[in-house]
């Protein structure tokens, strides 16, 4: 994605562009433009959608999601253009939104809002304007604040919600194996239960993996990682290397690349799990023929969608060892939390947009329908969201038994590696993983070492 970004867009030669009625629309004047560009790539295809004002001013939100849940959020964006006559442009970048921030934050072709999926301090705090002042910054739950304040008490986001990494499953896959998700507390526990479902239950995969640019092998290391090496009570714990450049993947990754190697060789993931994208994986687990997916709570709501009738539950990543905690990671949700470009010409329009997202009413639809986090304002009106009770559940059966921390990349690496994460996972399984080992931390650690550097 290069530097003017919303220009390139309408130059291009679109191969099919329709007008959609939104729910809500008060005239014909405030349409919603869907426009495609269909390259060949089309995971990483841009997707532009309008809404068009009386007052003939534009915002430009770039955002990351696809599918149901970018309707859903544009009728939302949609009654916003009907009560303030205020248009927006939500510029949606396929596949490859951090790539294409990171292009535009270099070129200074900045929208005007954008979702900070995780990084609105360490990453784009220089780039935003200080929110903590609006009227719903009172009601961000304390526990995430930690998160998303710098050191000098500034809050650069509007957080509609909570992500909350950890382990979704398939209650009845787990019942029709005899496993019990609440008995499983640590990694030795869950390799065991994966036996269980093999050897009980053959057409059901224990672990669903997707290698194709999905997330899922990321937040599988997202989520092992800690419990080995930067939760309180780590075996090996080495925030201090961590933090400061010098923690060395080749020895001390060994653990975690290990255990991922020999589910891998145990026959524990899906066949095509150099393939298979998020649809796929989350489509399994849905419909019960996987039964763990490692990963965030935001991918419930697409499952939701496609296998309404699914009956899932969440729970903590395990320990390393008997005396450790299980482990959730949590941090400001990946598709929910907005921040303002401090040089932008709308920064009233912008305002009024964040103050209109955090209305109960909107907010709650944005949880639910559109990123899957857990409400984490204070007004919220939900009672019984799928996955706020799914959380809230798993919280009750390993009652005194949990410990929580921001998300690993977020606290503990260097800004890019995320992606690193993804380029080692897909080095570690493709072929025999256990003669891949050593080649996947040697790429964790080399880039590690440069983007330290």
């Amino acid at each position: 994605m290069k530097g003017n970004l919303v220009k390139k867009m309408f130059s291009l030669s679109l191969v099919g562009a329709m007008t959609i009625s939104m729910i809500g629309c008060g005239s014909t004047d405030n349409n919603t433009t869907i426009a495609e560009d269909n390259t060949e790539e089309t995971d990483s295809a841009d997707t532009t959608i309008q809404t068009t004002g009386a007052t003939g001013n534009t915002i430009e939100l770039e955002y990351g999601i696809t599918g149901a849940q970018l309707e859903a959020f544009q009728e939302i964006v949609q009654g916003f253009t009907d009560e303030t006559g205020i248009g927006v442009t939500i510029t949606q970048p396929g596949n490859v939104y951090e790539d294409a921030m990171k292009t535009r934050m270099a070129s200074g072709d900045l929208p005007d809002m954008w979702v900070t999926h995780g990084w609105s301090v360490m990453r784009y705090s220089e780039y935003l304007m200080p929110l903590e002042d609006q009227s719903w910054a009172s009601k961000i739950d304390d526990s995430l604040l930690p998160s998303i304040t710098d050191e000098d008490g500034h809050i650069y986001i509007l957080p509609m919600t909570e992500a909350v990494c950890g382990i979704i499953y398939n209650k009845d896959a787990l019942e029709a194996a005899g496993v019990d998700a609440t008995a499983i507390r640590t990694w030795d526990d869950f390799t065991a239960a994966c036996e269980t479902i093999k050897s009980t239950t053959p057409d059901v995969t224990p672990i669903e993996m997707s290698c194709n640019s999905s997330g899922v092998n990321n937040y599988m290391l997202e989520c092992i990682l800690p419990t080995y090496l930067s939760n309180e009570d780590a075996p090996n714990n080495k925030v201090t290397e961590l933090c400061d450049g010098t923690f060395d993947f080749t020895v001390d990754g060994l653990d975690t690349f290990n255990l991922v190697a020999s589910w891998a060789e145990a026959g524990y993931f899906n066949e095509d799990a150099l393939t298979a994208d998020l649809t796929t994986a989350e489509n399994a687990v849905a419909e019960g023929r996987a039964a763990f997916i490692i990963y965030s709570t935001e991918c419930i709501p697409a499952m939701l969608t496609n296998t309404p009738d699914t009956n899932l539950g969440v729970m903590p990543c395990p320990a390393a060892t008997a005396s450790g905690k299980s482990y959730y990671g949590v941090g400001e949700g990946n598709a929910s939390c907005w921040g303002v470009y401090n040089e932008t010409e709308y920064k009233d329009e912008c305002l009024q947009l964040l103050e209109y997202l955090a209305r109960p009413e909107n907010a709650d639809k944005i949880a639910t329908d559109v990123d899957g986090g857990i409400p984490c304002l204070s007004d919220t009106q939900i009672i019984d969201a799928y996955i706020l009770n799914a959380f809230k559940e798993s919280q009750t059966q390993f009652s005194g038994d949990l410990t929580y921390d921001n998300f690993f990349d977020r606290a503990y690496q260097p800004s890019g590696m995320w992606g690193v994460f993804d380029d080692s996972m897909d080095i570690l399984l493709d072929g025999t993983a256990s003669e891949n080992v050593e080649a996947a931390l040697e790429n964790m650690q080399t880039n590690y070492n440069d983007l330290c550097n």
